[in-house]
């Protein structure tokens, strides 16, 4: 639009020197005249030029633009990158539709706001650091127009103010000890939350990160302590726990063994006793031991039978 008016002005100055220089008779001067015809030549040019520019526009990737007239009324969108035309009294609004972040933090010169204040379940005041990525349909880029006009009013009225109402709600539901200990769980809460609120914008791929969680001191100080007397407990849980099943081991072993010496003596009858003492006969007679034995009891002699020996 604006390179239309300008245009338009140009145009009529090139029309209105024109005009007085051949009033003038400045035509009939050769130096005067051609200097007037040189300046009036590069002023059309240049009007032209901004008039065709005016009837053109370009996007980028993961930009959408709605198209405005002059009256303010929404004339169309664009949401495929590259060169557009439009008439030129039509104004382009430019809307990010991806790579978005919000970040509440009282630390970086990047923050969108400030930590965001709340109150747990108990009534205890603390500050959470978050921040949160998402991402805009080009589709919707219309009803967002239609509603907040410009980027930078759905971001101020909507999404940052969601996100801190959330921060705000969501920590309400947990006790002091769960706020700080159940930070995934808060975080998928307020996502949840965020998502419900931001469907019928065509928000997506919310991505939530709490950062860091505050309160004051003294409270933090409570939490260490408790942490790791939870972590001594777990320790010796987990040492007792061991100990238990080296116990059960052990005693299975114990009783395993116990049968095994049970199996074997009740396998030991007198006719197996009988059946291995012959064999040992055997086994020494072999080796040229001579035994005399009257069969029931044990050996009365071992003489080996090889005299040189």
């Amino acid at each position: 639009m604006f390179q239309f008016v300008i245009s338009l002005i140009l145009m009529v100055v090139v029309v209105a020197v024109i005009v007085w220089a051949a009033r003038k008779d400045w035509g009939e001067k050769k130096g005067t005249g051609h200097l007037i015809s040189l300046v009036s030549a590069a002023v059309g040019a240049l009007a032209v030029v901004l008039l065709g520019a005016s009837f053109l526009f370009t996007q980028d990737e993961g930009e959408a633009k709605a198209l405005r007239s002059f009256t303010g009324e929404l004339v169309g969108s664009k949401s495929e990158p590259g060169i557009g035309i439009k008439a030129p009294w039509v104004d382009t609004v430019s809307f990010d539709t991806r790579n978005n972040v919000a970040k509440f933090s009282d630390a970086g010169s990047d923050a969108t706001g400030g930590s965001i204040p709340f109150n747990d379940k108990a009534g205890t005041r603390g500050s959470m650091d978050v921040t949160v990525t998402y991402a805009v349909r080009p589709d919707m880029v219309e009803d967002i127009y239609r509603e907040y006009r410009t980027q930078e009013m759905f971001r101020t009225r909507l999404i940052n103010q969601d996100i801190a109402a959330m921060v705000r709600t969501i920590p309400s539901r947990y006790s002091t000890v769960e706020v700080l200990s159940k930070r995934e769980e808060v975080s998928a809460n307020i996502l949840e939350a965020l998502e419900k609120r931001w469907e019928r914008w065509g928000v997506t791929g919310i991505q939530v990160a709490l950062q860091d969680i505050r309160y004051p001191e003294q409270i933090m100080q409570r939490f260490e302590n408790l942490t790791a007397e939870q972590t001594r407990a777990e320790e010796a849980k987990a040492a007792t726990a061991t100990a238990e099943q080296e116990a059960k081991k052990k005693l299975v072993e114990a009783e395993g063994e116990a049968k095994a010496n049970k199996a074997r003596s009740e396998a030991l009858t007198d006719k197996v006793l009988q059946q291995q003492y012959i064999e040992a006969l055997k086994i020494a007679a072999e080796k040229g031991q001579l035994i005399i034995t009257d069969g029931k009891t044990t050996p009365m002699i071992n003489v080996d039978a090889d005299p040189k020996k």
